[in-house]
């Protein structure tokens, strides 16, 4: 059972996530927005869970919080949430009320197959009439794929549990919270590894 405490912080709608000393160091001409969503089914269209974190002005700050999809959750069996752990929980225009002032007005949309959480982003919020249009992206798949196996990949080289283990990053997988953790550490594993720019790849969004 979830604490008072934390049922408190779910309900209104964001929960701050500890961080430990960042040691990759992001150009602070532009902001950084790292996004993982849990879906409620197949559909892809309902947020049942949410980790961001935003790295801006040389300051850290990550959020988590269960959704309520307002629909039967369908996938328990990936992310082990069920349709009573989201009782309480905010619907998605409830939490973007209280998340989105906390965002830089501009940033680079940062995730791991970023297609997809970025799509799901999209149709949860235009529901409530909200548009979600970011300018540009990073997807770690696509600097893992230069760095890592030089553009040479085969089927499930690029998941996220392959190269955290890797990689040596910890992971507990299908949880937003520590998917949205993995996926920073990886991207910072890489480009330190590579001694490449952060800025060589972000990419405009169409």
């Amino acid at each position: 059972m979830k604490s008072e405490e934390n049922t408190a912080k779910i309900q209104h709608g964001v929960e701050k996530m500890p961080h430990g000393v960042r040691k990759y160091e992001y150009p602070t001409d532009k902001s950084f927005v790292f996004v993982d969503v849990e879906t409620a089914n197949g559909a892809s269209d309902r947020i049942c869970a949410i980790g961001l974190i935003v790295v801006a002005n040389g300051a850290e700050t990550g959020y988590y919080t269960l959704i309520n999809p307002q629909t039967h959750i369908t996938l328990s069996f990936i992310h082990g949430i069920t349709d009573a752990d989201v009782q309480g929980a905010p619907t998605m225009d409830e939490f973007w009320q209280v998340m989105a002032p906390l965002l830089p007005k501009e940033f680079v949309f940062v995730a791991h197959n970023y297609h997809f959480d970025l799509s799901v982003m999209k149709k949860d919020l235009g529901r409530f009439g909200i548009q979600f249009a970011p300018k540009e992206a990073l997807d770690t798949m696509w600097v893992a794929r230069d760095i890592l196996y030089h553009f040479k990949t085969v089927r499930g080289d690029l998941k996220l549990n392959v190269l955290s283990e890797r990689l040596g990053v910890q992971l507990f997988h299908h949880n937003a919270a520590s998917d949205i953790q993995a996926t920073k550490e990886v991207l910072e594993k890489l480009l330190t590894q590579g001694n490449r720019r952060i800025e060589e790849f972000i990419r405009k969004i169409k």
